[in-house]
């Protein structure tokens, strides 16, 4: 690939389940692979042995990863391989490749949070709870992806790995924070990737890179060590197809004693791959209720035209604007501040100055926020998620877009016209106040091919929901195949 364009390789159809071949492989869902190794067609080693080779061509224009291990990889491989031949797989996931965020330990693997604060040679003691769970799903470690500092930015971009590229056009960003497990998705590197949350990390790069991405409930998929940043981030699963994110939350979403948050309550699979929406109630909204300057006409009539698929699988679709009783940035503001704030307060003063510059200036002001200031933001949040009940519970879903605009040019944090941090791109962060489950999922392209993503909000607990009306757009819109 060079630098501005497209990788060049040309939309073929979807490749039949236990027939894959040569490049297929990179564009397979977790279920094809499945297929595949059940009948001996293709060996778990074999399709990480590609991977592997396809990320040694392309990852110096996307740089999308901080850490591979080629020898684990392959030994987790060749040990699928082995349940495989034996006829004992572990699972759904036995064999599939995946990649995790660098915010999260994977046990003998450094943890580098793109942060120059961490030392790169210690390795991690233990894994993360949802990387455990798909460990012992017999899922197969590619690596790890790239993070800017802490999961600060929405672009991705660090002083430890330097900045990642979108794989449909080189000069824009992915966004972020789980910029570059979308770029690597979007790069047929592995069908699927762990990814953060905390205030649209993955549903913006998602939706900026043509990919299903859904953010739990928080409480859904368990976390630990406990964080500073809960209950805001949440970790998510991120993919190709809505079949295998649904698949991969089944995994992660297990039980796990070391997260006094996490849920009793099952994630119920069937119910997530049900295909009839009919009597489900879709409000459908341009801008959320929230204020959006610079809402891009592409993007409003991309995710208007994706209502219709909900329409023609039996759900009824109202126009609908809500109303919230307070702006939802200001609280908004007080916690990813005071949050990072706190955070950096856990380092020693010389390991605070190694971190980004723009990290710092963020918990430098979230130092100044009183407890005065906290607990407006506490009941503010409170109000928040009072109307979101109410809103919801006279309608299961509400869609509209993820980001205002497409994905924008690399080396800035927001797009030339944008005015603020957060204040030209609204639309997500308020789910990650009210705690409620949201995916991104893609609705078209404009007119230079850049992916538009259609978000899809539910109340607490009802991913499923979510996954249902995902894929009846998934069924009825095959423009989102269309590959970098």
């Amino acid at each position: 690939m060079e630098r501005g364009q497209a990788s060049g390789e040309r939309p073929q159809p979807e490749p039949a389940a236990g027939h894959l071949e040569g490049e297929e492989i990179f564009w397979a869902s977790s279920a094809d692979l499945v297929d595949a190794y059940r009948s001996g067609r293709l060996s778990p080693v074999e399709v990480a042995d590609a991977i592997l080779a396809r990320i040694d061509r392309l990852e110096p224009q996307i740089n999308a990863f901080v850490h591979l291990d080629r020898d684990t990889t392959l030994a987790m491989a060749r040990a699928s391989e082995r349940r495989w031949r034996a006829g004992e797989p572990l699972g759904a996931l036995d064999g599939v490749p995946i990649t995790i965020k660098d915010l999260l330990p994977v046990e003998g693997w450094p943890l580098r949070r793109g942060s120059l604060a961490y030392d790169p040679d210690v390795p991690a003691p233990e894994d993360a709870p949802s990387v455990a769970r798909l460990r012992e799903a017999g899922s197969v470690f590619l690596g790890k992806t790239a993070t800017p500092d802490s999961g600060s930015k929405i672009v991705t971009q660090s002083d430890v790995h330097g900045e990642t590229h979108n794989p449909y056009d080189l000069t824009k960003t992915p966004g972020g924070s789980s910029g570059a497990a979308a770029a690597a998705l979007a790069t047929g590197l592995g069908p699927l990737a762990v990814g953060t949350d905390g205030a649209g990390s993955i549903r913006i790069p998602a939706a900026f890179c043509n990919l299903v991405g859904l953010k739990p409930s928080f409480g859904r998929v368990p976390i630990h060590p406990t964080s500073l940043f809960m209950p805001h981030s949440v970790v998510g699963p991120m993919g190709r197809r809505v079949r295998d994110v649904a698949l991969m939350l089944a995994v992660m979403a297990r039980p796990d004693p070391r997260d006094p948050y996490a849920w009793p309550i099952r994630f119920d699979l069937d119910k997530a791959l049900e295909e009839d929406l009919s009597g489900l109630r879709v409000a459908a909204s341009s801008r959320l209720g929230f204020s959006a300057p610079l809402l891009d006409r592409e993007v409003v009539d991309a995710c208007r035209e994706a209502a219709g698929a909900f329409a023609d699988a039996g759900a009824v679709v109202e126009e609908v604007e809500p109303v919230w009783p307070v702006d939802p940035l200001e609280p908004f503001q007080v916690f990813w501040e005071a949050t990072y704030a706190g955070y950096l307060a856990t380092f020693a003063t010389g390991l605070q100055r190694r971190m980004d510059r723009d990290l710092q200036a963020i918990a430098a002001r979230g130092r100044d926020v009183d407890i005065v200031k906290y607990h407006k933001a506490l009941g503010q949040r409170g109000l928040l998620a009072s109307a979101a009940k109410s809103f919801f519970s006279e309608y299961d879903l509400l869609i509209g877009p993820v980001m205002p605009v497409p994905p924008y040019a690399l080396g800035s944090l927001a797009p030339p016209e944008a005015e603020g941090e957060w204040d030209w791109c609204p639309f997500t962060y308020p789910w990650n106040m009210t705690g409620q489950p949201a995916a991104s999922v893609p609705c078209g392209f404009t007119e230079t091919g850049l992916p538009i993503g259609l978000q899809i909000v539910a109340w607490t607990g009802q991913e499923e929901t979510i996954l249902r009306a995902a894929a009846a757009l998934e069924r009825t819109h095959p423009l989102h195949r269309r590959r970098p």
